[in-house]
């Protein structure tokens, strides 16, 4: 297969969500404690725990259910109202779920459709647009997550940027 523009695009938003980021986030929980992952400076601010089941819900949603075309009805209030401590057990099967649906509609987006608008967003956009703004979220709320951990220990991560794979 012949190198394009578009097919380089898409083999990097799938490494960078589906292994690089997502790694780093898997780093973060393994390193927590349970209440670290659910402990927020104030009632203003969210729990790792929360960022966690966001990503989950923006991925399904912009990738799976924009991208993919697949059914998914989004609680999007519910991933920051939750309050019990879900275990990070709960949280990765949600997120492994999550990045494994991603990664089987990245896999299968054809390169040549990347310019087609859809109408599954609130405005419509271009797929690539999709693909783009949920890679970029994900990155601001894995970077979050990573940020969040160091405050919590400073010595659970170390070069997390450097050290999962796919960077």
């Amino acid at each position: 297969m012949t190198r394009t523009i578009e097919s380089t695009f898409l083999d990097s938003a799938r490494t960078r969500l589906c292994i690089h980021l997502t790694g780093q986030i898997r780093t973060c929980l393994a390193a927590l404690k349970i209440e670290q992952i659910w402990w927020r400076p104030n009632e203003s601010s969210n729990a790792i725990g929360n960022l966690v089941l966001h990503c989950v819900g923006s991925t399904r949603f912009y990738i799976g259910h924009v991208v993919g075309k697949r059914d998914f009805v989004r609680d999007r209030q519910a991933e920051f109202a939750e309050r019990r401590e879900l275990p990070a057990a709960e949280l990765l099967a949600r997120l492994d779920m999550a990045i494994r649906e991603a990664d089987d509609v990245l896999a299968q987006v054809a390169p040549e459709s990347l310019l087609e608008l859809t109408e599954r967003t609130p405005k419509p956009m271009t797929l690539i647009e999709a693909i783009s703004l949920q890679l970029a979220h994900y990155a601001l709320h894995a970077g979050q997550i990573a940020y969040a951990t160091k405050l919590l220990d400073a010595d659970a991560i170390h070069e997390i940027w450097r050290t999962t794979p796919g960077h």
